[in-house]
């Protein structure tokens, strides 16, 4: 693709095949404010905040990177999740993919979650998973959600973003999920 970077997911042999397109120069935001939250990257010093939100909205979450993913385990330990955290943030130094934890406005709770991934899949520059906390009231769930699609297709130079599970059912969807290829190739 003419212009843009394809980076590759990992090094590792079971990850080749995976890219992310993105133009040359762009630099993934450090932080975007909307009406409804906050993104910043997700980094091990948010684990108390996220870990609260993910063990909240584990039943809602399985499933999230695919049909059977069982991600998070029920035996999921804070300590699992600030190194889950600490991947995440070196694979957004690394340009590799870019995970944003979703703070209240007064970085309080965390809200959720947006994971943009490399994708398996040659008709589409990255793939995007997006979860909102079980506990928070479905209206600011869905407010939530809707503002950081909104700002993925305006502010992102993304020409064709996948939403396996969202917009793409899983059983049209015959690509690996970069996330849980990592997460078994690193087990």
């Amino acid at each position: 693709m003419s212009g843009s970077i394809v980076t590759p997911g990992a090094q590792k042999e079971e990850l080749e095949g995976f890219h992310l397109r993105l133009p040359i120069g762009f630099q993934a935001p450090a932080q975007w404010s909307g009406r409804q939250c906050i993104l910043v990257p997700a980094a091990p010093d948010l684990v108390a905040l996220d870990y609260a939100a993910v063990m909240a909205s584990r039943e809602q979450l399985q499933g999230l990177f695919g049909a059977g993913d069982a991600w998070p385990p029920a035996d999921l330990t804070q300590a699992d999740d600030g190194l889950d955290l600490a991947w995440h943030e070196r694979e957004f130094v690394q340009g590799q993919s870019f995970a944003y934890s979703l703070l209240s406005n007064d970085r309080q709770r965390c809200l959720g979650c947006l994971y943009l991934y490399p994708t398996a899949s040659p008709a589409h520059d990255a793939e995007a998973y997006l979860w909102a906390a079980a506990t928070e009231p479905e209206p600011v769930r869905a407010a939530v959600m809707q503002e950081v699609m909104q700002w993925l297709e305006n502010d992102w130079p993304f020409t064709a973003l996948a939403w396996p599970g969202r917009m793409i059912a899983f059983s049209d969807w015959p690509h690996a999920n970069y996330y849980a290829v990592r997460r078994n190739a690193d087990c």
